[in-house]
């Protein structure tokens, strides 16, 4: 037999989720694994950063969407140069400065970096997790547009989300898309002064 017929399983079949269970911030973030993309400067680090803020301080809603649980602690694991920096300064008066964590991911390729990870998020049990950005965090070598990059990527993360630590996975839109695509809409002025208060 196949696989549909092994494994396949009706609507009836599966178990529901309630809403509220399966969304950190209805249709926006869920409780599993999320993956926000796009072009390079599109505003991807200001949403997460804007996300973040809504769920510490239980905001009744974010762009609309509904938050649906209070997060005490977020971790935020940023690859680019400067971008503890950037993001303190986005964070800085927004939230308790011990409710966000930051550190630096550097995948030197070894068997046994992203299980480290693994083990301390698990550890440390945080609200969300936040991966900024995916293509810095690849071991190197790696492509991002190879489909066996992405299946190393979520099998090494899929573990955090089974332990119940939501992770939201920032990338890049890949190169070779973006040259058919037209230029980023930027966010506008009202939807940053939103994200990010007192800008």
């Amino acid at each position: 037999m196949g696989a549909i017929r092994d494994k396949g399983r009706q609507l009836h079949q599966i178990e529901r989720v309630p809403y509220e269970d399966a969304f950190l911030i209805g249709d926006l973030l869920s409780t599993r694994i999320t993956t926000l993309a796009g072009e390079p400067k599109a505003g991807k680090t200001l949403l997460a950063a804007g996300m973040g803020i809504a769920l510490i301080n239980s905001e009744k809603e974010f762009l609309g969407q509904p938050v649906l649980r209070k997060l005490d602690h977020i971790v935020f694991g940023l690859t680019d140069d400067g971008a503890p920096e950037e993001l303190k300064e986005r964070l800085h008066g927004a939230v308790p400065a011990d409710s966000v964590t930051l550190f630096p991911v550097e995948d030197p390729g070894h068997s046994g970096y992203w299980p480290g990870i693994v083990d301390d998020l698990i550890d440390m049990q945080p609200g969300l997790f936040v991966l900024d950005n995916i293509i810095g965090a690849l071991a190197p070598g790696e492509d991002i547009a190879s489909s066996v990059t992405a299946q190393r990527i979520m099998r090494s993360l899929k573990p955090i989300s089974q332990a119940g630590v939501p992770v939201l996975l920032v990338t890049h839109t890949p190169r070779d898309r973006q040259k058919a695509r037209p230029s980023p809409r930027r966010l506008s002025e009202a939807a940053r002064s939103r994200l990010i208060p007192g800008q």
